[in-house]
């Protein structure tokens, strides 16, 4: 497995070891931002169950009811996750081409917002029994939240590494590193207080607060316009138009398989579990006389697509991926035997030009199975969720030190590390006596805690929600960031061996396979003694376990993949790996039905434990054959 270093400055006079000054706006704008869209979506799968339910209680409604309304709320979550990284390329395009990068991230956080409040909006209507209303504002809501992801995530981390030269090349690294902790630090707090929210004051409020999170990430976003590298589109105008056109029709069939899959998978798994002879025969001759207008939308996506990008090219040729994929494939005659694919690019649009589309490919080959890991992964916040709702919720806690202690500690900590953060980005960093004040200060209140809890002893009861379980998973990553990176990389580093990228993403594929069989181990064993009885802390060892994985795969890939893509094509690359992301949760919404036909939770992540397992042995293939080059902006 090996990947080229990127070619950092090694000479001292060359070297800027101060961050860019637009990296605390994007960063604050970043973590405000995660916080909204991990917050609605962590009440999101239980809120659809309760909607599709009719709000009847599960006792009330019966086991066929809750089975059918889990299956339709898991498949719609995975869905709507899927489209949340499915517009990416679009958007990503969209900033490339026509309008840049920070305008296409400030408007559609715009949009943003607006699908915040339809789904605040839903909620309300859901609670004054509007069902048929409250569901199609959740369903505008959730499509204004997809399109307006579609252009801030394969913008934001392409924008941040926009900000840095050859100069201060060696910190992009850390920054992605520090990028991927303001992430989960909003989705820790969101992990937390959304749910309490949502059962203390209904959806409406719980829907509510993170589009008002919104509105401030954005804020902040545009407070920081003037001390931002803005790189500008290319080509712009006319030209950028019609590419941006271009590409979105030719991404209907994508479009399509996502709508479309999920049902497709339930009426072929009914069918299947049907007693009825030519029950599947009689479903796919249904799919095939209901979903042809869905094909044929496809079919009229891509020849538009392809029409409006022949158009485009007539009237400039550009150097785009496509284009210059066509152009080797019009002059293959004129390439020598044994000569490369590529040789005409050169000759015609340059030689960085020419390196882009075989360097995306290389990419995309390699990326190819990292689809399977987030299938894996996002269910965190689907079937784990719905586990965690078989089990032991209740925790009996020290009262001193969980009330005293711990939960205003964790708070503390957690504020004294953003503040570090923004000062260390700001290039006015905290003073070592300053943070080791902060330190003693948290364990001298900690013992104090110990010696009155002691003292007084008692205990308190406390009831989670099965949504807050998955709180373990962005406080797990603001650990184990800094943990590998003080315990392995820069040990590893100082002794000239660093752990290489794509090794990093390997290790973490298979940590991700261990974690669902550890999860399907604590599913027999509920179904063993039943619903009830095992306690959800059992769970923190899968989360631990996914965690890490989530490290090695998430945060490697973004420095990956923006630093193996050529500069004309970082945000395209982008949107490429977030394409991943969608085929995962295509593949969990399309496998979903299994659930019921496999028997049960257990066996459905059995399954998944088995496909993570084979992907990641493809990847491990696929890595050791890549070879690539780093590219920064200049």
């Amino acid at each position: 497995m090996s990947s080229s270093p990127a070619s950092y400055p090694k000479a001292a006079e060359e070297r800027d070891d101060r961050f860019p000054p637009g990296i605390p706006f994007i960063v604050g704008n970043e973590g405000a931002e995660r916080f909204s869209f991990y917050g609605m979506r962590q009440i999101l799968f239980i809120y659809l169950t309760s909607l599709f339910l009719g709000f009847a209680t599960e006792q009330s409604a019966g086991t066929g009811a809750v089975s059918d309304a889990t299956l339709r709320a898991t498949q719609t979550y995975h869905l709507f996750n899927a489209s949340v990284y499915l517009f990416p390329m679009i958007g990503a395009i969209l900033a490339d081409r026509l309008l840049g990068k920070y305008r296409v991230i400030f408007w559609v956080s715009l949009i943003y917002c607006v699908g915040q409040a339809a789904l605040a909006f839903g909620g309300h209507l859901g609670a004054q029994g509007h069902l048929s209303t409250a569901t199609a504002a959740v369903y505008a809501g959730l499509i204004l939240i997809a399109v307006g992801s579609g252009g801030i995530k394969p913008c934001v981390s392409a924008n941040v590494g926009d900000q840095f030269t050859s100069k201060n090349a060696h910190l992009v690294q850390q920054i992605f590193q520090i990028f991927y902790f303001i992430i989960n630090f909003g989705s820790f707090f969101a992990s937390v207080l959304t749910p309490v929210l949502y059962k203390s004051y209904g959806a409406a409020v719980a829907f509510g607060v993170p589009g008002v999170l919104m509105a401030l990430a954005t804020l902040v976003f545009w407070m920081g316009r003037k001390r931002s590298v803005q790189v500008p589109p290319s080509p712009g105008g006319r030209l950028g138009l019609l590419d941006f056109l271009a590409s979105s029709f030719l991404c209907a069939p994508l479009l399509v398989m996502a709508y479309v899959g999920a049902t497709v998978a339930d009426e072929v798994v009914k069918a299947a579990m049907s007693d009825q002879a030519g029950a599947v025969g009689r479903a796919a001759l249904h799919i095939v006389e209901a979903d042809w207008p869905y094909a044929l939308a496809a079919l009229a996506g891509l020849s538009i697509g392809a029409a409006l990008f022949a158009w485009r090219q007539r009237i400039r040729q550009d150097n785009g991926f496509f284009a210059v994929l066509l152009y080797c494939l019009q002059h293959r005659g004129e390439r020598r035997s044994g000569e490369s694919f590529w040789l005409p690019a050169r000759a015609r649009f340059g030689e960085e030009a020419a390196e882009g589309p075989p360097a995306v490919l290389r990419v995309i080959v390699v990326f190819s199975m990292v689809g399977v890991f987030w299938a894996l992964f996002d269910q965190n916040s689907s079937t784990w969720v719905q586990q965690a709702k078989m089990m032991n919720l209740t925790l009996v806690v020290p009262t001193v030190l969980w009330y005293g202690w711990l939960i205003p500690a964790v708070v503390a900590a957690a504020c004294f590390g953003a503040v570090w953060l923004f000062t260390w980005i700001s290039n006015r960093p905290l003073s070592r006596k300053t943070t080791l004040s902060a330190l003693a200060i948290l364990v001298g209140w900690g013992l104090l805690a110990v010696i009155l809890q002691a003292i007084r002893g008692g205990t308190e009861r406390i009831d989670l929600l099965p949504a807050q379980v998955s709180a373990f998973n962005p406080l797990m990553v603001m650990i184990i960031i800094p943990a590998l990176n003080f315990l392995i990389y820069r040990p590893l580093d100082r002794k000239g061996r660093p752990m290489k990228p794509l090794t990093r993403m390997a290790i973490g594929m298979f940590l991700a396979a261990f974690a669902f069989v550890g999860v399907a181990l604590i599913q027999m064993r509920i179904s063993a003694v039943g619903p009830g009885h095992v306690h959800v802390l059992w769970q923190v060892i899968p989360f631990f376990i996914l965690t890490t994985s989530e490290v090695l795969v998430s945060v490697t890939g973004l420095e990956f993949a923006y630093t193996q893509a050529p500069r004309a094509m970082k945000s395209t690359i982008m949107g490429f790996w977030l394409i991943c992301v969608t085929l995962g949760n295509v593949l969990v919404a399309f496998l979903a039905p299994l659930e019921t036909l496999a028997g049960g939770l257990a066996t459905f992540f059995w399954i998944f434990a088995g496909l993570m397992v084979l992907a990641a042995l493809v990847f491990v293939a696929l890595a050791a054959t890549y070879k690539g080059k780093t590219y920064l902006q200049a």
